[in-house]
């Protein structure tokens, strides 16, 4: 992959947004995945880089007016985006991946455990970066590398 998009995930930031800041500075991406608890975070990244595209999605703590998951494509690879808790993902990750295939998605990224998570179940890849925040556990982060209908995952 040469000429791949190159999508920072982030979740879990809760107020904390130094470490996205300093990730999108470095790895100065063509896109971005904000996957909640903290929404209004993420519309400060927003914000801030008006000319980077980003997609939003809420968490179990966030009350704004936004929605609660998105069904988005980059490169022709599906990408389903939910904070994870409708999914009971604390529980394990049948239903996400159950309902990511049923969606047509090729990827599911989600939060909420704050635990990073990279491996394929039922046909769909699941990612979790992490918390971004480092609530409970190291802060991290996800970059997809995707072109022509592939990709590649991996954890910060």
């Amino acid at each position: 992959m040469v000429n791949n998009m190159k999508i920072l995930v982030f979740s879990d930031s809760h107020g904390r947004l130094g470490a996205m800041l300093d990730a999108i500075e470095r790895e100065r991406p063509g896109r971005v995945f904000f996957l909640g608890d903290h929404y209004r975070d993420g519309q400060t990244l927003a914000d801030a880089y008006p000319d980077l595209p980003m997609e939003l999605v809420r968490g179990n703590c966030d009350w704004d007016k936004a929605p609660d998951e998105l069904l988005v494509e980059a490169e022709g690879v599906k990408f389903l985006l939910t904070h994870g808790h409708r999914y009971g993902v604390k529980s394990g990750t049948d239903q996400l991946a159950l309902a990511a295939k049923e969606k047509g998605a090729d990827v599911a990224c989600f939060g909420h455990t704050h635990e990073a998570l990279n491996m394929s179940d039922r046909g769909v890849w699941l990612f979790n970066p992490g918390t971004a925040g480092g609530v409970y556990n190291r802060a991290g982060y996800g970059v997809l590398l995707v072109e022509k209908g592939k990709f590649q995952a991996s954890l910060k």
